[in-house]
């Protein structure tokens, strides 16, 4: 069964004073394109969650008072798991006693097996 992966949208603020809007459009794995509209102070797209090893792409425009539209600003990831499991926890180690080495006592007679 294949994951979900969920991203952070951000984008810094706009460069022009007279931006009214921005224009988030999203393609999934070359599915059709998504957009959302979002107000010109926008910098927090929300999140976005997807299957794990699809082909995302993110297109931000920004679009003034006057309806012209910037050039996009456009990011291609592939949605790859990089998050490593938690460490484990509880691992450790206990004394659980402790004795004293005998050094074997010597004989003064050679064992012989015959």
């Amino acid at each position: 069964m294949a994951d979900n992966l969920t991203y952070a949208i951000s984008a810094g603020p706009v460069v022009d004073a007279d931006v009214v809007s921005r224009v988030l459009t999203v393609v999934i794995a070359g599915e059709e394109p998504s957009e959302r509209n979002f107000p010109g102070s926008a910098v927090d797209f929300g999140l976005l969650t997807v299957p794990q090893d699809s082909n995302v792409v993110l297109t931000l425009v920004d679009v003034d008072d006057a309806g012209n539209k910037s050039v996009p600003a456009v990011v291609e990831f592939v949605a790859v798991d990089t998050l490593p499991p938690a460490q484990p926890g509880g691992l450790g180690v206990t004394l659980v006693s402790e004795s004293t080495d005998v050094a074997p006592e010597s004989s003064s007679t050679d064992d012989v097996t015959g």
